[in-house]
């Protein structure tokens, strides 16, 4: 499983303590930085998936399937960015996962910790997790509770039903983070 995340800290802290939590060792992260464009969801998803085929031109010329990655999610914010629209489009049609979080992806952290169903941005987001992770600046230190990601799906739900699947933008608040934390579970599982 490969995921490629928007965020180099937060998201990247936060999959990786997912995968350790459910021992998923074929679980790789990596976060993507788009030098002179910023990061934004259309290159993400490109990075994902030329990352993907080259796995795949990879495990064929090793005749070895275990290389290629069985799943590919991408992790985005909502942001003020132009080529979300179209990113969504192209995880579609380039067979990758796409996970949005409304209005950022710290909202997903929050969920660890309280409900949020109304409309807010990212200070207000941030202003609440401050109140749970003393001096929080984007790291999520060692006590994070990851094993709160069940409780956190389940606000996650409430606030938005209907934000169930990949490659989908969900209202104000939102996010299908949910859906890459059950995929590395099941990933744990299977090994």
């Amino acid at each position: 499983m490969l995921v490629v995340c928007e965020g180099a800290v937060t998201e990247v802290e936060y999959f990786e303590g997912v995968r350790d939590h459910f021992r998923s060792l074929p679980v790789e992260i990596r976060n993507c930085k788009v030098i002179g464009l910023g990061r934004d969801p259309a290159a993400i998803v490109g990075y994902a998936i030329r990352e993907r085929d080259k796995k795949d031109r990879e495990a064929r010329s090793q005749r070895d399937a275990n290389i290629a990655y069985d799943e590919v999610w991408c992790v985005v914010d909502v942001d003020q960015h132009k080529t979300l629209d179209q990113a969504v489009v192209e995880a579609r049609r380039g067979h990758v996962n796409l996970v949005v979080s409304m209005p950022c992806f710290e909202l997903w952290i929050l969920y660890h910790f309280e409900d949020c169903a109304a409309p807010c941005d990212q200070e207000r987001v941030r202003q609440r997790l401050k109140k749970h992770m003393k001096g929080y600046d984007k790291h999520l230190g060692r006590d994070f509770p990851f094993t709160n990601h069940e409780i956190a799906g389940e606000r996650a739900r409430r606030a938005d039903p209907e934000h169930c699947e990949p490659n989908r933008k969900g209202g104000n608040p939102s996010t299908n983070a949910w859906l890459i934390v059950e995929a590395i579970r099941r990933s744990g599982r299977n090994r």
